[in-house]
């Protein structure tokens, strides 16, 4: 009885390496899956902050290659400086609910906005943090002219935290950044990736990444925020990841660790994964990452206005 049901499932992939045995369907499989990897992901938040009891206000911003991002600004009652929050690849910013809440609750304007091809904003496809870039700047930008005299400072998530990295001619001027599963180069992380993929799918792998250079336009040597973090400057940062993750390892985040130039911290969540440091981490990732933002961006109770 077993035999039946193990042919059908072997039915597919026999199928699809026949497509791919021709250098035409070979060619055809790796758009298909460039255009996978880079589709949009448009998506309205389910959640937004009142389901957390925080009242807030939409707010848009456009890039300066004519992308208009759509965003919350969550403001408590006396707020004490600003800090910008980059959510990742396949999210929006739902994805910050959580993050928002705690550090709305400790007095930090919270302002978080959908990446290019993600969410509400607009923009056709993702490039992993790199011309996200652009949505990066536009929203220190609006930060800046909305807040100038009060401390800013940014979190990003895997994608996002690249994105703050590419970036840094803007945020090397915030006084901290929080880097949270960021990474070390985008080739790594895909053939990562790849690993858990059937045998005839990875011999794609170089295909995939020759066709979506092509169709991004860049060459994706450009996208290792390993090579980034160093232009950070003086500004001082912490990075984060989990003990567990296989996309942005311990080993790649001590690498990214020892470029940064400035002020620096790294903090390894027990028990974590790529996308879980903040839930898993729990207290400890709060009191790190509240007691890093109060070294080093002069947030302090003190300063509320």
């Amino acid at each position: 009885m077993s035999r039946p049901r193990k042919v059908s499932r072997c039915l597919p992939d026999m199928l699809a390496e026949l497509v791919m045995a021709s250098g035409l369907g070979y060619l055809a499989s790796a758009y298909t899956a460039s255009r996978w990897l880079t589709k949009p992901t448009p998506r309205r938040p389910v959640k937004t902050p009142f389901d957390y009891n925080l009242f807030y206000e939409n707010a848009e911003c456009v890039t300066s290659d004519g992308e208009h991002l759509a965003g919350w600004v969550i403001s408590p009652a006396r707020p004490i400086g600003t800090l910008i929050l980059c959510h990742g690849v396949r999210h929006n910013r739902e994805q910050l609910l959580g993050r928002i809440a705690l550090f709305a609750k400790h007095g930090y304007r919270c302002v978080a906005f959908d990446h290019r091809a993600h969410g509400e904003s607009t923009g056709k496809r993702t490039t992993f943090g790199y011309l996200e870039s652009r949505d990066v700047a536009a929203i220190v930008e609006l930060a800046r002219q909305r807040w100038p005299d009060q401390p800013r400072a940014a979190l990003g998530v895997s994608m996002g935290a690249a994105a703050l990295c590419y970036a840094a001619e803007c945020t090397r001027r915030l006084q901290a950044l929080v880097l949270e599963s960021v990474y070390h180069d985008i080739r790594s992380a895909f053939f990562t990736r790849m690993a858990a993929y059937p045998s005839y799918i990875r011999t794609l792998d170089q295909a995939i990444l020759w066709v979506t250079e092509r169709r991004l336009g860049l060459r994706l040597a450009q996208l290792c925020p390993v090579e980034y973090v160093g232009t950070l400057g003086s500004a001082p940062v912490l990075l984060l990841t989990g003990a567990q993750d296989l996309h942005a390892t311990p080993e790649d985040t001590y690498q990214l660790y020892e470029r940064c130039r400035g002020p620096r911290e790294i903090l390894v969540i027990p028990n974590a994964a790529h996308g879980d440091v903040f839930e898993t981490g729990g207290r400890l990732y709060e009191e790190r990452v509240l007691g890093f933002l109060e070294r080093h961006a002069c947030f302090s109770r003190n300063s509320a206005a």
